[in-house]
């Protein structure tokens, strides 16, 4: 076998992302979900006239490519809305101070897929795989990054599959920047290990132009850097700084800066408001540490769903000996992790259609397999055990991540319910959107059961609403509360004044 194989390492890489690009063009589709319907409508109009507006040329185009009954839909909507004049014809897409019509995402990603668009609608074939060579592209680079990181195509490959099988796998098909800023997130954290700083702050840049967060590398990619020069050479923090902190870097975060800042001025220019996303789909207040524990710790959609070793690894490097040496890299790239968490955790939306793992956790989490990547590199050898074993782990995460729909509970959940409810008390958007089934289900007046209102081992209702308190107790009664808002219940409820039976 040996003797077929490329004789230079290189060029291994080049057979193997070769190979495993065909393999995913031939054998899988793309995914029309999340907010597939922005994302291709602005690739539709970017490839169509060249601007991010939408028209209703471009409904029409959009219609042949989606005739699908749920997407015919929205074109109708969206259609009908626009013709009318409508300053929101459908949601996602705003009227504009120009008139023009757009998207409230911004169209970096989808610029990146225009040209392939259009160049695929022209031969006659599936235009939407243009966004599954756009997230090509970008593991591409990661493999790459990974090889010039590790100096072995076998870890390359090996880093690669990881980076898939802790989450990638789950989005690569999606037609939306979560693969891509994932990809992009990590292999700039590498480059800048290896002295490569425009090229990450290129690739953190474009991916901060969807996921704003991510304007925070220009800060703590540096960081990162310097407290991975004090562990790996052994140097002080001072001469630290003085090896990384050079024009260069300072440079390239005002590169990265710039691009991530982007989107800031459309919006303004278009609809006189730092950011039209933020403005229709967030809540400052939903900024709790409740929020921030459910995104990375959540059963059925926390980050822990897709890094589950990435995570028992970052746990093995404070045990390790060298600990103490480690431990400023090692709190640097968490809290790059944690600080990019906190703005997404004020998306309305919480329980949003996703795969397993939240959208947000697939490339806020990223700065967790960068350190389990890093602690692995240091490793003088991998003994095959350890390889089987974190990829065998991986491979069960991933089959359980698609085991279950956004609208139910994952098996964890269900077992903590069953057996330890008192101990599970998820965000209340997630239980009660999967005890119901249902999306946009939550409302002051709502209570949802689990397994069912008949025989529950778990309650949650707003101790505020009067509706509910009749609801479960009856006219006049109330539920025995104690403080908060939102209050879960384990078991039927304690009435008080008018219960029933």
């Amino acid at each position: 076998m040996q003797r077929f194989l490329p004789a230079r390492p290189a060029a291994r890489i080049a057979l193997f992302i070769a190979l495993l690009s065909l393999a995913t063009l031939l054998l899988s589709r793309p995914s029309k979900s999340g907010d597939f319907q922005e994302y291709a409508l602005m690739t539709i109009a970017l490839a169509s006239h060249g601007t991010p507006d939408i028209r209703l040329s471009d409904i029409d185009t959009a219609a042949r490519l989606s005739p699908e009954p749920g997407f015919a839909a929205i074109h109708d909507r969206l259609r009908a809305g626009m013709q009318a004049g409508a300053s929101d014809p459908f949601p996602g897409f705003v009227r504009g101070k120009d008139g023009g019509y757009y998207a409230i995402h911004f169209f970096a990603y989808p610029a990146l897929a225009a040209i392939p668009f259009k160049l695929i609608d022209a031969m006659g074939n599936k235009p939407f795989k243009a966004f599954q060579l756009v997230n090509l592209a970008a593991l591409a680079v990661l493999t790459i990054a990974l090889y010039r990181f590790t100096g072995s195509p076998r870890r390359a490959v090996f880093g690669t599959v990881l980076f898939l099988l802790s989450g990638g796998a789950l989005y690569a098909n999606w037609c939306s920047p979560e693969f891509f800023s994932a990809c992009a997130l990590l292999s700039a954290l590498l480059l800048v290990l290896l002295g490569r700083p425009y090229a990450a702050a290129l690739l953190a840049g474009v991916a901060a132009m969807q996921n704003p967060p991510l304007i925070l590398f220009s800060v703590f990619a540096p960081l990162i850097r310097i407290a991975y020069v004090h562990a790996h050479q052994g140097l002080d923090f001072g001469a630290a700084w003085r090896k990384v902190v050079t024009r260069h870097t300072v440079l390239a975060s005002m590169l990265q800066a710039a691009l991530a800042c982007l989107p800031v001025l459309f919006s303004l220019a278009k609809f006189d408001v730092p950011s039209i996303i933020a403005l229709l789909s967030t809540d400052p207040t939903l900024v709790t540490p409740a929020r921030l524990l459910s995104f990375f710790f959540d059963l059925n959609q926390g980050a822990i769903v897709g890094l589950p070793v990435a995570m028992l690894l970052v746990l093995a490097q404070l045990a390790a000996r060298d600990r103490l040496r480690w431990l400023p890299h090692l709190a640097a790239a968490i809290l790059f992790s944690v600080m990019m968490a906190l703005p997404s955790l004020s998306t309305v939306n919480w329980n949003s259609g996703a795969d397993g793992m939240m959208r947000y956790a697939m490339w806020g989490g990223m700065p967790l397999l960068y350190l389990a990547l890093v602690h692995l590199q240091r490793l003088p050898r991998w003994p095959l055990a350890l390889v089987a074993a974190i990829l065998l782990a991986q491979a069960g995460a991933m089959k359980f991540a698609r085991s279950y729909d956004y609208l139910e509970f994952s098996p964890a959940a269900r077992f903590m319910l069953a057996r330890f409810p008192a101990l599970y008390a998820p965000e209340p958007e997630i239980f009660i959107e999967r005890s119901l089934h249902r999306d946009g289900a939550v409302h002051a007046d709502v209570v949802a059961a689990y397994p069912s209102r008949q025989a529950p081992v778990k309650i949650l209702f707003n101790a505020a609403s009067d509706a509910a308190h009749t609801e479960l107790c009856g006219a006049g009664g109330r539920v025995a509360t104690g403080a908060g808002t939102w209050i879960y219940v384990d078991g039927p409820p304690l009435c008080t004044q008018g219960a029933h039976d």
